[in-house]
Parts: structure tokens; C-alpha cells; sequence
């Protein structure tokens, strides 16, 4: 898996090979309105051939009917480009809005299907500015740009540039010579502009990333009254970010203006070798003056143009970003000939499994088997390992070295995700989406009546909490179930794993924000729910363990007890003495949380 980091940078014809695919379905809408703005931008470019005709022929013969007419013919000609103007803006608006749609979904999707080893190195805030954030705007305003304008600056740029060189030739080389010299200037200019775009964007993703976080656990920060210290690390964070903003908005200022001052040159050789030529009786004035309109078109289409080769800059890194993303490959991946056995027994098998999070090493070649029907439960001390076996089986991981078995084959050449459909999960801080009850149920089982969720959440003993909301399961939860209390939340975690109905079932302390009375209830509902089904339990508390079919005590990445709660307490071993923590009355809390019971 790449690091993502580390920024890959992507040329043109590349970006545009990546984008096509996209753009592709609207390709005749593309056409249709760039034959309308095409249209258009001729229409602009006639404009000063009507100041021509007006000074040249209708105030010379006094023929004042001539200038109504060509005034007339003019508010034609605008009022049919502002027509067309509108209906090519409406088409390229749906197309470019349907363009940044399908990036973002294309983002979503892959973000959605990277292992968790990816998402445990990048913040979600960092991946969402990335992704979502001032990527893809950048990329949208360029898109915008390029659908919008690009045909009209062109269209206008030849048909002025052809007019010049009708009503004047030297006057029209005078001009492309100076255009060279703006256009060399923007050339050169924008490969600082895109550089320092980039590592402002790269800053304003860490912010957005920090800012993030540290909403999230506002909790924490005022309990510690650590709002003074956050905003000061914000600030200190903040004023780099504002240095590099600075630097890539100033490297646009100096192109604008260039760009500027290359334009106040242009208009003023023009004037001078023109007023020239009228002196010697050269050029009609009219002709001056035409030709002064059709320079002035020249130059701003040819800034335009100039201008989007640097917003171009700007939107690079825009898609520099995206795509190192979207080209990051996820460590967990599905074989092609993946194909899941037409019926599970659920036999788990380890052998000779190790891993390492991070180069810190969990599992040291670790044997393990889980057969259908047993309800096992892995206990040991905190980083023993017990939450790294789980997300080892339910693939969030591949091992190191070694293998993992369900019925035998080899769980890489099995479909991922239907893989995991066959595992029911209710984590220690299950998480909830910002959504009803019924929707957060429904996720598991779209077509599940009411009367099943009310079931689903009596088995789970959530049904009385939920009556007493004033919407009942149309209840809204708030961001990550804020609006419950832990054990609400776990226990509508299991109220969701019950629907479910699946054939494992992986519990990381599923109870443990539960008080004994509604525990005692809820294990009762868990053991309807593990009739025929394999369950692999990280239980701290000994009333879970002891009923478990076996416990597996893990100690430094391996497996070094097993057997029946009386097997283990018999042994007089590791689990005899975290038991014996566990048990003792002197300061309980703390020698639970020792002995990994807490």
C-alpha cells in the first residue's frame, strides 16, 4: 500500500486520460454547447465592426436611418447570443454538476473499500478535505471554467485575431509579438503558482483535519480544561497555513498583474502607430477604432486563455491530491476466482499466524481453531492481542505470515464482502449513524418491518428506552448515537447484530456499558442468539466468561492457556492470577483494568 503522503504528481495527458472516462457520457452535450458558445463568441467579435460601419459610413454620408439600422441589426445579433449564452450555460451546468457527482462517488467508493490499515493512518477529516473538500472544489471551478468559457475565449481569439489582420497587418503583428511575450511570461510563471497551490492545499487538509479532531472530542478538552493549550496549538498550526495561502494567492497576483501591464503596453503601441497611420491618411478612423476593439478582444481572450493555464496550475493540485488517493491500493484485496462455498459450517482456523501493527509486532505465530457452535472468549491484558485475532478474521487485516481458514479455504479466496455478511458484530464503542433508530436498524435488513425492529429491540432489551422517546424507532440518534447513553448505544448495537442473523458473531465487550440487571437480561437474549452460530466474545466481565464454551488467554501475541473457566482456574496459571486481580477487593477498579477485566 502507498503512502498517500507522499503526493504523486500527474501530467496533463494523464489527468485528462483519468477524467474521460467521466466526462465520456456527456460528450454530445459538451459538443452541442460548444457549438453554441462557439456561436457566441463570434457574436461578441463583431461588435466593433458596427463602431466601424457607424463612423466610417453612416456619419460620413449624414445617414442617420444607416446607424438605427446597424444598431438595430446589433441588438439582434446580442439579444440571439444571450439566448444562446443561457441555453449553453443550462447544458454545461447539469453536465459539470454531474461530473463532480460521479468524482465524489467515485471517491466514496474507493474510501469505503480501503483496508483498515489505510484508514488507520489517515484521519477521516484529512481524507475528507482530500477527497471532498478543497480538491474537488478546485477541480469543479476549473471543470466549470473549461465547459464554460474555454470555447468562447477561443472562438472570439481567431475571429479577432483574423479581424485584425483584415483591417491591419502590421498593427496585428505588432500585437501577436507583444501576446508572445505574456504568454512566455504565464509559462513561466505557473509552475511556481501550482507549486505552492499544492502546499497550500496540503496545509489547509492538516487544519481541516486538526480542527476535525479536536471538535470530536470537545468533551475531553473541556473536562481537561484544555481549551487555552488546543487554541494555542490551533493558532500555531493556523499562521503557517495563512503564510502558504499568502504565497500561492501572490503568485496569482503576479500573473494578473503581468498580465495587466502586457495589456496597457499592447493598447498603447496601438494607439501610437495607429494615430500614425491616420496622420498620413493610412487608415480610415473608423478602421482605428475597430481595430483598437478587436485588439482589446484579443488581449483579453488571449489573458483568459492565459489565465486558465494557470488555474490549470491551481486545479493540478486539486487532482494531484485526488488521485494519489484514488490510486492508493488497499492491502486487502479480492481474488479474482474469489467464490464463496454454497454452504458455511463456520469453522475458524488460525495457523501460524503473526502481524504487526506499524512494525510493533501483536501475534507471534499464533495456532488457534474455532469450531461451529462454540462460543469462545479470548481474554488477556490490554495490546495482549484480543481485538487484533477479530479483525484478523473478519479480513479489516491480512496476516503477516500464515494463514486463516473458514471450513477450510483459505479466507483470501473467498469474496470479501460477502465474507463478512457472514459475520454478526457488536464492538465495546459501537458505532451508530446520524439517523433514527429504525434507519440505524434497517441498515442490516432494508426490508424489516416495524414489527420486527420492535422485536429485534425487546430481545435486546432496548425496546423500553425506545418507547419512551416522543418519535419512538423514528427517534433521531444525533451524530454517533450522542443523543444515548453508552449502554442505549451498545444495546441497539445488539438489537442491530440480532437482526441480522448471522452465522459468526464477533462481541468485543458487547456488555460492557451495561448494568448487571439489564446485563443479566441481555445475556439471556445473546444466548437465543448463539444457538448454532459461532462466537468469538472479548468479555472483561467474569459473568460472560464463565459461560463461555471456552477461553482462550492470550499473553504478548500468544496463545499460552486454554480450556473451560474450572480448567483454568485449576491450572493454578496466567488466568488463576488475573482472575485472582480481578477479584480482590483492594481497589478493584484498578486491578480489573490491570488484569484486562475492565
Amino acid at each position: 500500500m502507498n503512502d498517500a503522503n507522499e503526493i504523486r504528481h500527474y501530467g496533463t495527458r494523464e489527468i485528462a486520460a483519468r477524467l474521460w472516462p467521466v466526462v465520456r457520457p456527456y460528450r454530445r452535450g459538451i459538443a452541442m454547447a460548444a457549438g453554441l458558445i462557439a456561436i457566441v463568441g463570434i457574436f461578441m467579435s463583431v461588435i466593433p465592426l458596427f463602431t466601424k460601419y457607424v463612423v466610417d459610413v453612416a456619419i460620413p454620408q449624414q445617414r442617420f436611418d444607416l446607424a438605427v439600422r446597424a444598431m438595430g441589426l446589433f441588438l439582434l445579433l446580442q439579444g440571439l447570443r444571450m439566448v444562446l449564452w443561457f441555453r449553453a450555460q443550462n447544458l454545461l451546468l447539469r453536465i459539470r454538476e454531474d461530473v463532480i457527482y460521479a468524482i465524489r462517488v467515485q471517491g466514496f467508493r474507493h474510501l469505503q473499500r480501503l483496508c483498515m490499515r489505510f484508514h488507520g493512518l489517515y484521519p477521516s477529516g484529512y481524507l475528507h478535505d482530500r477527497v471532498f473538500e478543497r480538491s474537488i472544489c478546485s477541480i469543479g471551478s476549473f471543470l466549470a471554467l473549461i465547459l464554460s468559457n474555454l470555447t468562447v475565449y477561443a472562438s472570439g481569439l481567431l475571429f479577432s485575431l483574423a479581424a485584425c489582420f483584415y483591417l491591419s497587418v502590421p498593427m496585428t503583428l505588432l500585437l501577436l509579438v507583444c501576446a508572445l511575450v505574456y504568454v512566455l511570461v504565464s509559462r513561466r510563471m505557473s509552475p511556481r503558482i501550482h507549486q505552492k497551490s499544492l502546499a497550500a492545499n496540503e496545509a489547509h487538509t492538516q487544519i481541516h483535519s486538526f480542527i476535525l479532531d479536536k471538535l470530536r472530542g470537545t468533551k475531553t478538552v473541556q473536562a481537561l480544561s484544555l481549551e487555552e493549550e488546543v487554541q494555542k496549538d490551533f493558532e500555531a498550526r493556523i499562521e503557517p497555513t495563512k503564510v502558504k495561502w499568502i504565497s500561492a494567492q501572490r503568485e496569482m497576483l503576479k500573473l494578473g498583474f503581468a498580465s495587466e501591464g502586457v495589456g496597457y503596453l499592447i493598447t498603447a503601441a496601438v494607439h501610437v502607430v495607429g494615430i500614425w497611420a491616420i496622420l498620413r491618411q493610412d487608415m480610415p478612423l473608423g478602421t482605428l477604432i475597430a481595430f483598437i476593439g478587436y485588439q482589446g478582444q484579443f488581449i483579453s481572450f488571449t489573458v483568459q486563455l492565459t489565465n486558465v493555464y494557470g488555474q490549470y496550475s491551481v486545479a493540478r493540485a486539486g487532482f494531484d491530491q485526488l488521485y494519489t488517493i484514488l490510486d492508493t491500493h488497499s492491502s486487502v484485496v479480492d481474488e479474482p476466482s474469489a467464490a464463496l462455498p454454497a454452504s458455511i459450517r463456520g469453522e475458524l482456523v488460525l495457523e501460524n499466524v503473526s502481524f504487526a501493527y506499524a512494525n510493533r509486532t501483536v501475534l507471534r505465530q499464533l495456532d488457534l481453531t474455532i469450531r461451529p457452535g462454540q462460543k469462545i472468549a479470548l481474554v488477556g491484558r490490554s495490546g495482549s492481542g484480543k481485538t487484533t485475532i477479530t479483525n484478523l478474521l473478519m479480513r479489516f487485516y491480512d496476516p503477516d505470515t500464515g494463514r486463516i481458514t473458514l471450513d477450510g479455504t483459505d479466507i483470501r479466496l473467498l469474496p470479501l464482502r460477502d465474507y463478512r455478511a457472514q459475520f454478526g458484530v457488536v464492538l465495546q464503542d459501537p458505532y451508530l449513524f446520524n439517523d433514527t433508530v429504525a434507519a440505524n436498524l434497517r441498515v442490516v435488513k432494508p426490508g424489516a418491518s416495524d414489527a420486527t425492529l420492535w422485536e429485534a429491540l425487546e430481545r435486546a432489551c432496548a425496546a423500553d428506552f425506545v418507547r419512551q422517546f416522543p418519535e419512538g424507532i423514528d427517534h433521531e440518534i444525533g451524530e454517533a448515537g450522542s443523543r444515548l447513553s453508552g449502554g442505549q448505544r451498545q444495546r441497539l448495537a445488539i438489537a442491530r447484530c440480532m437482526l441480522l442473523e448471522a452465522r459468526l458473531l464477533v462481541l468485543d465487550e458487547a456488555t460492557s456499558a451495561l448494568d448487571n440487571e439489564t446485563e443479566a437480561l441481555v445475556q439471556r437474549a445473546m444466548e437465543a442468539l448463539f444457538v448454532d452460530r459461532t462466537a468469538i466474545i472479548i468479555a472483561h466481565r467474569l459473568s460472560t466468561i464463565r459461560k463461555a464454551d471456552r477461553i482462550l488467554v492470550l499473553d504478548e501475541g500468544q496463545l499460552v492457556e486454554e480450556g473451560s473457566f474450572e480448567e483454568l482456574l485449576a491450572m493454578n496459571g496466567l488466568f488463576h492470577r488475573l482472575y485472582t486481580i480481578a477479584t480482590s477487593s483492594s481497589l478493584h477498579r484498578i486491578k480489573m483494568d490491570e488484569a484486562g477485566f475492565a
